[in-house]
């Protein structure tokens, strides 16, 4: 009799926790994921941060937060974790009622790219461990890997006088949207450079001074298409690199950048070009652009790319073409910027083992190495 009655009772225990957790599991549940940035450079270390907060009185006793990321970023936490094209992980905690629990996954970065993760699955288990309840979260979890800086050493022996030559063949202009105080009047100061009010406060002319702007720009024009049929992958790679370690020395120098690339997104879409601009934060700008190129729209797209230039010459740019590929009806075409009188470079990422000719003073060999570094 009382084997029956304990019987019965659990099964009315069990019936009835069912329901509640069925009804209530995800009540006052609230999971994320996020990375501790938006953007990082490749070889970097960062956390990938999971928060989960169960605010109702009713306990998770087995909790599932399962998520996967590309491998290219390599977490050195292996526990729970399976690892194939993906880092596949599979947490599991036991939750109390009005429980928050934090944990962070630190990883190293080892590749370019824009690495997000999109969904969370969750699983819950009731007490007596036969209900399984599951549920998908949207997540918008995402981090920019930049691209590798290379040895800006090197880098400056391949730019060495280009950044002097285009100092000296730029104008320096007056800039009205950089103040930098006043003066007392000299003759011949342009009367719309008088500070009217600080003049009629002092009894005397006062001139408003602006900083001087320079006027001119490196225009990079990376070409992402190459006639080796040899680890393109890598040629391709080390052109984005040049790009970016560039890009971020003449910004420092304060020379204004731009750039222009035959680069598509995974979807072979066009990516919206990052423009021109002269402060650090706008490496930011273009390495995320470069961060986000994985294909082409090939040779014959670029080749129009530099028509477009050449028929919007502007002497006081330099020209810095970054290209794997360097046959005639391209190097014609640069040949144009020369004769025009803009000032033209050219890197050519190579292996040693095709080599590198140089048929024009405005070539620079790159030499890459065919296997990873």
């Amino acid at each position: 009799m009382h084997l029956v009655l304990i019987a019965a009772v659990i099964i009315v225990l069990y019936v009835i926790q069912k329901r509640l957790y069925k009804k209530n599991w995800k009540r006052g549940l609230r999971v994320s994921l996020c990375f501790d940035r938006e953007y990082m450079e490749c070889g970097e270390e960062g956390e990938l941060v999971e928060e989960i907060e169960n605010d109702k009185a009713l306990p998770l006793p087995v909790f599932h937060f399962k998520f996967s990321v590309d491998r290219a970023l390599q977490f050195y936490d292996k526990e729970n974790a399976v690892v194939t094209d993906y880092y596949y992980r599979n947490d599991v905690f036991s939750i109390l009622g009005h429980q928050k629990i934090r944990r962070t996954h630190l990883f190293r970065s080892c590749e370019r790219g824009l690495f997000q993760v999109e969904t969370v699955n969750l699983m819950v288990r009731d007490f007596f461990m036969t209900s399984v309840f599951a549920d998908v979260k949207r997540e918008e979890a995402g981090i920019y890997v930049f691209p590798k800086k290379l040895d800006t050493g090197r880098i400056a022996l391949l730019t060495r006088g280009k950044i002097g030559e285009l100092a000296a063949r730029r104008s320096l202009i007056e800039d009205p949207l950089s103040f930098r105080g006043l003066r007392d009047y000299r003759p011949g100061d342009p009367m719309h450079s008088i500070h009217w009010k600080q003049s009629a406060r002092t009894g005397e002319w006062k001139v408003n001074l602006f900083d001087a702007t320079q006027d001119a720009e490196v225009r990079i024009l990376l070409n992402m298409d190459t006639d080796s049929m040899i680890r393109t992958d890598r040629l391709l790679e080390e052109a984005i690199s040049l790009a970016s370690s560039l890009a971020r020395e003449y910004l420092k120098k304060k020379i204004r950048v731009s750039l222009r690339s035959n680069g598509q997104d995974e979807d072979a879409n066009s990516l919206r070009e990052p423009g021109a601009g002269a402060e650090l934060s706008h490496g930011i700008t273009i390495d995320k652009y470069l961060t986000l190129i994985r294909k082409t729209s090939g040779k014959d797209v670029f080749l129009s790319m530099i028509d477009q230039e050449l028929d919007a010459l502007d002497q006081s740019r330099l020209y810095l073409v970054i290209s794997p590929y360097y046959k005639d009806d391209l190097l014609e075409r640069l040949d144009r910027f020369r004769a025009n009188g803009a000032e033209v470079q050219c890197i050519v990422p190579y292996y040693s083992m095709i080599g590198f000719e140089n048929r024009r003073s405005y070539l620079v060999g790159w030499e890459v190495s065919e296997y990873e570094s």
